[in-house]
């Protein structure tokens, strides 16, 4: 709730911000609180709209109350709510919550009132109001958080005056007596108390090491804090005046910044940290930045009635309004320099676009040239490609006629050859037949020149000789078959059902069915002609094959075609 003491230091110490200016940085960490800091300045009037909102809720409870005590505590409220957001109503509410305690009969009260009105006096500048009111102040009868506040605000009378009298002479930041107070007070307050940080660094504004041994008690509760109240802002300033003190000038930049972050969000009008911020970024050239917080301070300052910080902020913004004009002039200068530039530029641009125009209706004329040409170069690749089609159609239909027309031959060379290798056998049995006919006929000669016609006779008319000639040509028949078409039986079993297959008596002998359709695979097929070869009745035959395509799976009309074409002959 002290952050009007942060204008003091100002003065207090002179050199601090400009003598080493140039040793401040904008870090990315800085450019990112300068920039969260920018967006609250935007957003300001809100959060002063819902100051006034709290504010217009206190008033009105303050008008319906009719209990002393209850009047007294609201108005001591409403104080701490305008103390650093208008002078004036803190200053009212402060002599109401006086009265109030009189007629209480609370000398206690009496004085933290005085101790609150002796604040507003020297935030405005009414300093020897002030002095005349912490005068009358008796120390020795202060309880200790009276004594708390009545240290704060002798060291904020006594800043105060050293501002409005200039430079006071002292190597110290107060003097003596108010070291005393603070040597008094800071061995009895603790950590846990409010006013720690502030009394703390105070008390350590003397060199580095006392500065950097502060650091230590103060940093972890300033960065713990969130940074929205009144003690937060306070607590932030104390520890970046000890960061200048222990010589890290970025460190004390960013922790101003959060202190003024926290002025606002507490909607402080009474402030110091976003001035001080403004002026070291003067320093650093960031003229329109610094002016725009300036301007801020300014209004918060007339809205307060600072009279101690209207004249910094006047002879702040002054120069800064000076130093913008004097950029803004050479920037003019500049910009007249750069506009001849731009021209010469300009017509060096329009000479470059005119030969880019002409070059692109080339190029389109070109690439519609080339586009025709294109597409007559499609439609011929795509002819090639019909073409090409219909070549390798025709390829592959001659191919595939080539093909059947070598397994036709070569299905005609291999029956020409079992042919071959038939006609051979049969040749070679009928040589045989031959040679037994023509030593029946000797041996027939032989008897009838010997006339034994008896057994001539016998021999003639026994069917024993015929029937024994048969079976030797069944006999000869079947193995020369079976030799040539080992596989005839089993591919002639498929063409019947399952349960009407026919099986051969042996391995190398056939049925008389069988013996019929492998005459029919040979290319025999007159029933007559089988009937003959076979020494068999024509109706034998007839019927045979009659019963034969009853059991087949293929149509009777087909069968024997069928049958033609079984079995693959082997040599």
């Amino acid at each position: 709730m002290y952050i009007y003491v942060i204008t003091v230091l100002l003065v207090v110490f002179p050199t601090s911000a400009r003598a080493q200016s140039t040793e401040y940085r904008i870090t990315p960490e800085i450019e990112g609180l300068l920039t969260q800091l920018d967006s609250l300045l935007e957003n300001s009037n809100a959060i002063n709209a819902a100051k006034e909102s709290r504010l217009d809720d206190l008033r009105t409870s303050f008008a319906k109350t009719d209990n002393t005590e209850k009047l007294y505590w609201l108005a001591a409220n409403l104080y701490e709510e305008y103390s650093a957001y208008d002078s004036d109503s803190a200053m009212t509410y402060a002599l109401k919550a006086r009265s109030l305690a009189e007629k209480m009969h609370r000398p206690d009260l009496v004085t933290d009132m005085e101790l609150n009105r002796a604040y507003i006096f020297s935030a405005t500048g009414l300093l020897d109001e002030a002095t005349r009111v912490l005068a009358a102040i008796d120390e020795t009868k202060l309880t200790e958080p009276q004594l708390w506040k009545y240290a704060d605000r002798m060291l904020f009378v006594s800043s105060h005056r050293d501002q409005y009298v200039g430079d006071h002479g002292r190597d110290t930041a107060y003097p003596d007596e108010i070291d005393s107070l603070l040597q008094r007070v800071l061995p009895r307050i603790s950590s846990s108390d409010r006013y720690y940080s502030w009394f703390t660094g105070w008390g350590h504004f003397k060199n580095k090491e006392e500065a950097s041994g502060a650091i230590k008690d103060i940093k972890p509760i300033v960065d713990n804090s969130k940074f929205t109240t009144r003690d937060d802002a306070l607590n932030a300033w104390t520890l970046s005046k000890l960061y200048e003190y222990a010589g890290d000038l970025n460190l004390k930049l960013k922790y101003l910044i959060l202190s003024a972050m926290a002025d606002i969000r507490a909607s402080n009008k009474e402030i110091a940290s976003l001035q001080e911020v403004s002026a070291i970024l003067y320093d650093l050239g960031e003229l329109e930045r610094s002016n725009t917080y300036i301007n801020y301070c300014i209004r918060c300052a007339n809205e307060y009635k600072s009279r101690v910080r209207l004249a910094e902020l006047g002879a702040l913004q002054e120069k800064t309004m000076s130093d913008i004009f004097r950029h803004s002039q050479s920037q003019a200068l500049q910009n007249k320099r750069m506009l001849g530039f731009l021209i010469v530029a300009l017509v060096v641009l329009m000479a470059a676009l005119i030969f880019i125009i002409r070059q692109m209706r080339q190029l389109a004329s070109s690439r519609q040239q080339l586009h025709r040409t294109n597409v007559e170069l499609r439609e011929r690749v795509k002819e090639l490609q019909q073409t090409r089609e219909e070549l390798a159609a025709t390829n592959q239909r001659l191919s595939q006629m080539y093909d059947n027309a070598r397994q036709s031959a070569s299905n005609l060379s291999e029956r020409n050859e079992a042919k071959e290798r038939y006609i051979a056998n049969i040749f070679t049995m009928c040589s045989d037949y031959i040679s037994k006919l023509d030593d029946f006929r000797k041996n027939i000669y032989r008897m009838i020149m010997a006339r034994r016609f008896d057994e001539i006779s016998e021999l003639t008319k026994s069917p024993e000789l015929s029937h024994s000639q048969v079976k030797g040509l069944y006999a000869n028949f079947d193995r020369i078959f079976l030799q040539i078409y080992p596989d005839f039986v089993n591919d002639f079993n498929t063409l019947l059902r399952p349960e009407d297959r026919v099986t051969p008596r042996k391995n190398d002998q056939l049925t008389t069915e069988l013996r019929i359709y492998a005459l029919v695979r040979l290319g025999l097929n007159d029933s007559v002609k089988i009937a003959k070869f076979l020494h068999v009745s024509v109706q034998t035959v007839y019927n045979t094959r009659q019963r034969t395509r009853n059991k087949a799976i293929v149509p009777k009309e087909t069968f024997a075609e069928a049958v033609k074409s079984l079995g693959r002959p082997v040599f």
